[in-house]
């Protein structure tokens, strides 16, 4: 095992490390007394954990979330990373104490009527546990009723009592309050944080290099060829240096103006932009594990907002058909909230092209269609899987995907691809249906 590892997750500080060994407790909290081969129970846990999107500090929480999810779907082998033999570490497996006589009678008793409510009331004693600061056991459950759950202090007789018991409730108070707040005000600070990085990073883009053949003398060679007037000349070059600018590149072929954001993440892709809205990222592709973004910025440390990702089938440097593209659709409008705008035919006529650069070649694409759908049931075999066209050499199955865009699309662009065209699909998630899903497709000009 490596010096900062868990399992098979490695932490790149130890500072990473601490925190994966936190949320290591945390886990071994909320694994206590929870049979997680019953899918049920799992499924119970994997809820409560959405809706705490903060309680874990590092990748091994987010590897544990999978692992639940997984194990919640039913799935005997979980394909998360997460290191199940560190579940019990130290402890065992959860063993279930026999007990005898009435002792046996009056605990089945409880366990049938009172089975769920003891367990929320365990689980609001490791709430209140986090919010005091306990540096022991360290848990914390949101959206959930405290007043029928918190314990009722006895009444004692005299004024000692009512003195002890007076400071404690405001103390009680005042820190639930201080975390209502946090919870309400730390997603507008991640988000600002996030955005903020984003910044920085456009900023990092370079100013093009002047090409190595500059518009004066690509007019005299077109002069000095004889096919064409000096009028045509600068026409035509100028026509070439707007829609195929040249550019410096690398000894590895990255375009010089990506180059120092390639130097800080090699597992950057491209950048994406459409201008007049937020949407101005860096994408990314990680073969390894394609999600690995989904929660983590291009410094590669944990960010709200993710980043926009590419699917591990997809190539750039050896370009595939169809270049898809994920990102999220966050409530604070970044990411590619934007692109659910493209239900209306307005938005479109003022935004009707992405650019879409990658590390090697610069890009534009025009929309095809924009359109709804949701992901369908794996059952259901006759559905089209529009996330399963990425490379094809058939021009059937190239006309197929396009035709049915066409058919799903809010309105008619007028814009169509022929076999042989790059494409671009972006997706993000639509809230309004069920596993739903919002597109975008578009051709390269």
């Amino acid at each position: 095992m490596g010096k900062w590892q868990i399992g098979e997750i490695e932490f790149s500080t130890k500072e990473d490390y601490k925190a994966g060994c936190r949320d290591l407790k945390r886990i071994q909290t909320l694994a206590a007394g929870v049979d997680l081969d019953e899918s049920r129970e799992a499924d119970e846990l994997y809820q409560m954990l959405r809706k705490q999107p903060f309680l874990f500090e590092s990748e091994l929480g987010v590897a544990f979330r999978g692992y639940l999810n997984d194990k919640a779907d039913g799935i005997k082998h979980p394909r998360s990373s997460f290191p199940e033999e560190c579940l019990y570490a130290g402890k065992g497996a959860p063993k279930k104490k026999k007990l005898a006589g009435k002792k046996k009678a009056s605990a089945d008793r409880k366990s049938a009527n009172g089975g769920k409510n003891v367990m929320r009331s365990e689980r609001m004693k490791l709430r209140e546990r986090d919010i005091m600061g306990s540096e022991k056991e360290a848990e914390a459950f949101e959206d959930e009723d405290l007043s029928d759950v918190l314990p009722v202090p006895k009444k004692k007789k005299g004024r000692r009592g009512r003195r002890v018991l007076k400071p404690l409730c405001i103390t009680a108070g005042v820190l639930l309050v201080l975390f209502a707040l946090y919870r309400i005000f730390s997603y507008d600070i991640l988000s600002y944080i996030s955005e903020r990085k984003m910044e920085e990073l456009a900023s990092c883009i370079l100013t093009p290099i002047e090409p190595e053949v500059s518009e004066a003398h690509r007019i005299a060679d077109l002069i000095a060829s004889g096919l064409y007037t000096e009028e045509e000349a600068v026409a035509i070059a100028k026509e070439e240096q707007k829609t195929h600018p040249q550019e410096s590149v690398d000894e590895n072929g990255i375009l010089h103006r990506y180059s120092v954001l390639y130097g800080r993440n090699d597992e950057m892709a491209g950048w994406i932009q459409l201008v007049g809205t937020v949407i101005n990222y860096p994408v990314m592709l990680t073969p390894q594990d394609e999600e690995y973004y989904l929660k983590k910025g291009f410094d590669k440390k944990y960010d709200i907002n993710g980043i926009p990702f590419m699917d591990i089938r997809c190539s750039v440097k050896e370009p595939t058909t169809n270049f898809l593209i994920y990102g999220h659709n966050m409530k604070n409008g970044s990411m590619f909230s934007a692109l659910l705008e493209y239900e209306q035919e307005a938005f479109y006529k003022e935004h009707p092209v992405i650019r879409f650069d990658t590390v090697y070649e610069r890009g534009e694409y025009e929309i095809v269609g924009a359109f709804r759908t949701q992901v369908p049931y794996e059952t259901d075999e006759e559905a089209y899987r529009y996330y399963s066209f990425i490379d094809t050499a058939s021009e059937q199955e190239y006309d197929a995907y396009i035709r049915y865009v066409k058919e799903q699309s809010f309105y008619e662009t007028g814009i169509t691809a022929e076999y042989g065209t790059q494409l671009l699909t972006l997706s993000t998630c639509d809230r309004s249906v069920e596993a739903g899903r919002f597109v975008v497709v578009a051709r390269k000009k």
